[in-house]
């Protein structure tokens, strides 16, 4: 796997996880994707899974081997984000069941032992891009990872206003305990958070004239995406942005994006600042070791054209 990055992604997939998954799994010359973990998030455990296993599939990668992982968060209770992501996680794509199976049963252990079979001198990028139950379980149960871990690209928190409530970001508040883990095991992290992400969109004509390709991913990722524009959070916007896709083209393209580092704490408090990612940006407390680096800044014509090209790029092998 010389010059390849192993990455493993852990996902929700949720519309825009689908997204990151095809930015993924079309640069395969670049990124070594060595598994893919699901996680409770923008649905339940079982339709997360089910979709990861589909998506692996309709977009040529179903040798990626998929792991269920956490069913809950640490210690909340799920609150799936239906009214955004709909019913089966997938908007109003519905895409065609697959007989392939998850590749172990017990995805903790088996993200576990892919990590510690990587060869001698290499690391892994884990890229999470829904709760981080996860992530916060692997670290916990099996700390002699740590030392195998590249970095961390995960998509979650803000460093002003959330979406899920004014002060909190969707992922993080789902499981703020495992967050604070997370943040705290002092690995290096790269938090795609909504200071960037929001920025990420896919203009409503964008959107709609994928919907209207009569080619295959093109349509289907159309169908995901017009969704959104009829979601509470989208509805009479101009676009979407299209979140957790924001990890891997910061993997593909670094230089697309910008930030600043700065330590970040997560409230798990109850109440009002629930999965608040508290980002210490007083100049006194900057570039501090161990700080994450925060995404602020992004080109946003060039991300829109590389998620564009990407998805026509499956249309164009099949043709």
């Amino acid at each position: 796997m010389e010059n390849k990055r192993n990455i493993w992604l852990d996902a929700d997939p949720g519309i825009d996880d689908a997204v990151a998954f095809a930015m993924a799994f079309a640069n395969r010359d670049r990124l070594n994707i060595c598994g893919l973990s699901s996680v409770a998030g923008n649905q339940t455990s079982e339709r997360v899974t089910g979709n990861a296993l589909k998506l692996t599939v309709f977009l040529g990668a179903e040798d990626v081997p998929v792991v269920q992982g956490a069913v809950l968060p640490l210690l909340r209770e799920i609150v799936p984000a239906g009214d955004i992501h709909g019913k089966s996680g997938l908007g109003y794509c519905e895409l065609p069941s697959v007989e392939k199976k998850p590749a172990a049963e017990n995805g903790i252990l088996f993200l576990r032992d892919t990590i510690l079979g990587l060869p001698e001198g290499e690391k892994m990028t884990l890229v999470p891009t829904g709760p981080l139950t996860n992530i916060a379980l692997l670290l916990k149960t099996f700390p002699e990872v740590r030392e195998r871990i590249d970095e961390i690209v995960l998509m979650g928190g803000s460093g002003a206003g959330g979406n899920v409530t004014a002060t909190a970001e969707f992922n993080i508040w789902a499981d703020p305990e495992a967050a604070q883990i997370v943040f705290g095991a002092g690995l290096p992290i790269v938090m795609c958070g909504l200071d960037v992400t929001q920025q990420c969109i896919l203009t409503r004509e964008q959107i709609l004239g994928l919907y209207q390709s009569d080619k295959t991913v093109q349509h289907a990722y159309g169908e995901m995406l017009r969704f959104y524009l009829d979601s509470p959070s989208y509805k009479g916007s101009d676009g979407a942005a299209i979140h957790d896709a924001v990890t891997v083209l910061y993997l593909l393209h670094p230089r697309l994006f910008a930030g600043k580092r700065m330590h970040v704490e997560v409230d798990c408090s109850e109440g009002l600042n629930r999965g608040m990612t508290v980002c210490d940006m007083r100049r006194s407390q900057l570039q501090k070791p161990g700080d994450v680096l925060v995404l602020n800044q992004v080109d946003l014509p060039a991300f829109q054209k590389i998620v564009l090209d990407t998805l026509a790029s499956y249309d164009a092998v099949s043709e």
